[in-house]
C-alpha cells in the first residue's frame, strides 16, 4: 500500500537507531506497539462529536444514530510527511513516524477484518466493484437528475443524510450560477484503491456490537464535463476535453444493523501534496 511504501526507509532507519541505543529502547518500542494494538481492540469515539440530535443517547451507551453517524472518523489527509534521514537518527521523529504508520495499518486491517466477518459476502475486490458503480451512479445522478432540493431515488438510497445535504447545496449553487444543463460522463476508471479503513462502534466498550465501518476509497478516472445556460450556451467545461480526475470518497456500512448497505458518507478534499505523495509512493 501507499503507507507501507512510505514507511520502508524510515523503518530501516528506526531499527538501526534502536540497535545503537540498546535493549532498553527496543523494550520501550515493543511495549508501545503492544499498547497500540490492544488499545484499538476497543474502538472509541474519542475526539469525534456525534450529531447534536443524537448526543443525548450517550448516557445509555448509544453514542451514534443507527441510521448513520453523519461524521467521518479520522478523515484521510494523505500520507504523513516523511522525516529526513538525519531526523530519523537524531530525533524522535523517525520513531513517531513509524509508530503512527504502524497504528494506521493496524486500524486498516482491523476494519477490513470486521467487514469480512460482519458484512455479508464482503471481499475487497467485490467492494471496489460496487464502489465504482456507486461512484458512476451518484456523479451522474447529482449532475443530471432532478433540480433544486430534489435528488433522485437511487442517489438518496446510496448516500447518507449529510451527503445528500451537500449535494443539494451544490446543485442549488449551480442553478443560481445559471447552469441549467450539465453533461457529465465517466469515460474510464484507471484505479480504485482503499486507502483507509476506520470503525465507529455504538458502544466503545463492545467491539463485537453494532457500529459502522468507513472505507476511504481513491478513484483515478477520466471524465467529460460541460455546463450550459438556459440559452444552450456553454458556460463551463468542454464536451470535447477529457479530464483526469482524482477523488477520495468515504463509503460507510452498518455492522450488525438491519438493512445496511454501502453508502457514500463523504467526499474528501485532498491537498495537492497528498495526491503527489500517493503517486510517488505507488510508483516506487
Amino acid at each position: 500500500s501507499a503507507a507501507r511504501a512510505m514507511c520502508v526507509g524510515i523503518e530501516h532507519a528506526s531499527a538501526a537507531r534502536a540497535t545503537h541505543a540498546g535493549r532498553a529502547t527496543n523494550a520501550n518500542a515493543t511495549a508501545m506497539m503492544m499498547m497500540m494494538i490492544r488499545g484499538y481492540a476497543k474502538p472509541s469515539l474519542r475526539g469525534i462529536t456525534p450529531p447534536a440530535q443524537h448526543s443525548s443517547g450517550a448516557r445509555s451507551g448509544m453514542r451514534i444514530a443507527s441510521q448513520s453517524p453523519n461524521v467521518i472518523a479520522e478523515p484521510y489527509a494523505g500520507p504523513s510527511p516523511r522525516p529526513s534521514a538525519l531526523e530519523c537518527v537524531t530525533s524522535l521523529k523517525g520513531l513517531r513516524f513509524a509508530y503512527d504508520a504502524a497504528l494506521s495499518r493496524v486500524k486498516d486491517t482491523y476494519a477490513l477484518s470486521k467487514c469480512t466477518r460482519d458484512v455479508r459476502g464482503f471481499t475487497l475486490e467485490g467492494f471496489k466493484s460496487e464502489a465504482t458503480q456507486l461512484y458512476r451512479m451518484i456523479n451522474s445522478g447529482a449532475a443530471n437528475g432532478g433540480s433544486g432540493k430534489t435528488l433522485g431515488h437511487e442517489v438518496r438510497h446510496a448516500t447518507t443524510d449529510a451527503t445528500q445535504s451537500d449535494l443539494k447545496r451544490e446543485r442549488k449553487a449551480r442553478e443560481l450560477g445559471g447552469w441549467v444543463k450539465i453533461d457529465w460522463s465517466l469515460e474510464r476508471v484507471d484505479e480504485v484503491q482503499v486507502v483507509r479503513g476506520r470503525l465507529m462502534m455504538m458502544n466503545a466498550n463492545d467491539s463485537n456490537g453494532p457500529g459502522f465501518v468507513q472505507l476511504t476509497t481513491r478513484f483515478r478516472s477520466a471524465q467529460r464535463f460541460a455546463a450550459y445556460d438556459a440559452s444552450g450556451r456553454l458556460v463551463a467545461g468542454d464536451p470535447n476535453e477529457l479530464i483526469d480526475v482524482e477523488d477520495f470518497w468515504v463509503f460507510e456500512h452498518g455492522l450488525k444493523i438491519p438493512n445496511s448497505r454501502w453508502r457514500l458518507a463523504g467526499r474528501l478534499h485532498m491537498p495537492a501534496r497528498a495526491t503527489l505523495a500517493l503517486r510517488d509512493a505507488a510508483a516506487k
